[in-house]
């Protein structure tokens, strides 16, 4: 992980040091010498640097353990089912790397979506350098610098968007960075087993960095609205960990909760609910279902093509090496609304 130690200063890692207090009072209760109490911690960097160097070491590989069963279980599907892969379904090393470069282009996926989306949610009206047409780009590129501009705008507006807590600007400019100087991370020419190997292990440490900074993801809940019980409990299938088993769930709302239901709680309708705010991630996040009706798959957005009257939008199915085209028209009142923010006419 990306934390570090300085000899010369005890407060360089604090995570690292309330990890070692809960250790020490796991294990030996609270340290007491004759009623003074001092912090285990501080007590092994004053005393005994190369333990406490030493135990650094475990710390890190515990925080990377505890934060895979994050992802696992808690992360949405299409980010926590291609990291399982990479950790635990690859069968050479070149689809290990392609499972790790499918984590990554999922993750910016989601962030892009959720950030678009919510700029509809707030009706933020949007202005150069962001460009409606930049929403519907298929580089990868350029969604990570659509997130980075947005949070950016909203700020100057005085306005807190949700996205902002889950990632962060600085972190932003670690993934832009990362995703320009690594090539593991674009369409490269095919590679060697040893080539994929090393490319996954000098990506890896980075990748992991990065989704250490937005734990927050695992917080997320990805929907599709499948009806209302009453006025404060939807019934939603929840896209939630590694698995495809189907799950579908009551989510309980309160008065709290910011919303508008009119305009989001409909048939085919994905959601984000974060935070007590739920808003559509359509188009840029949608479904399909299989022919018996037996399972639903997320299907990311990866480019508009085609001329009126028939335009398309193509997506990629989460796990399946396939892609399909949806009429845009399907996503006519969301595409209006975004082109709205633009002060652009309908679509």
């Amino acid at each position: 992980m990306k934390f570090h130690l300085d000899s010369s200063d005890f407060d360089a890692c604090p995570e690292f040091n309330q990890w070692v207090d809960e250790q020490c009072f796991e294990r030996y209760g609270t340290l007491d010498i004759i009623g003074f109490q001092p912090r285990p911690s501080l007590v092994l960097f004053s005393l005994s640097q190369d333990t406490y160097q030493a135990a650094f070491d475990d710390f890190k590989r515990q925080r990377e353990e505890d934060l895979k069963e994050i992802i696992y279980n808690d992360f949405p599907s299409p980010i926590a089912h291609y990291f399982y892969r990479f950790e635990n379904g690859f069968e050479n090393d070149l689809q290990r790397l392609h499972f790790l470069r499918d984590t990554w282009e999922a993750i910016v996926d989601l962030l892009h979506a959720i950030a678009v989306a919510e700029c509809r949610f707030v009706c933020l009206c949007l202005s150069d350098p962001i460009a409606f047409k930049d929403f519907l780009s298929n580089k990868v590129a350029q969604r990570l610098l659509n997130i980075e501009r947005i949070i950016s705008q909203a700020e100057i507006l005085g306005i807190r968007l949700q996205i902002a807590d889950i990632v962060s600007v600085q972190t932003l400019q670690m993934m832009r960075s990362l995703n320009q100087s690594r090539n593991a991370f674009s369409h490269t020419a095919a590679l060697s087993e040893k080539q994929a190997r090393d490319w996954t292990n000098e990506c890896y440490v980075d990748v992991i960095d990065i989704i250490d900074d937005m734990r927050r993801l695992g917080e997320i809940q990805i929907l599709r609205y499948m009806g209302q019980i009453d006025g404060c409990t939807l019934r939603c299938e929840v896209f939630r960990g590694h698995s495809f088993t189907r799950t579908i769930n009551t989510i309980k709302l309160s008065g709290d909760h910011v919303t508008d239901p009119q305009r989001f709680f409909q048939q085919g309708q994905i959601l984000a609910f974060i935070n007590k705010h739920i808003f559509g991630i359509r188009p840029l996040v949608h479904y399909r279902e299989d022919s018996s009706g037996q399972s639903t798959k997320l299907c990311m957005f990866r480019k508009a093509h085609g001329n009126k009257p028939n335009r398309l939008i193509e997506y990629e199915v989460v796990g399946e090496s396939k892609r399909w085209n949806e009429d845009r028209n399907v996503f006519k009142a969301e595409i209006d609304e975004l082109r709205k923010l633009f002060r652009l006419p309908p679509d």
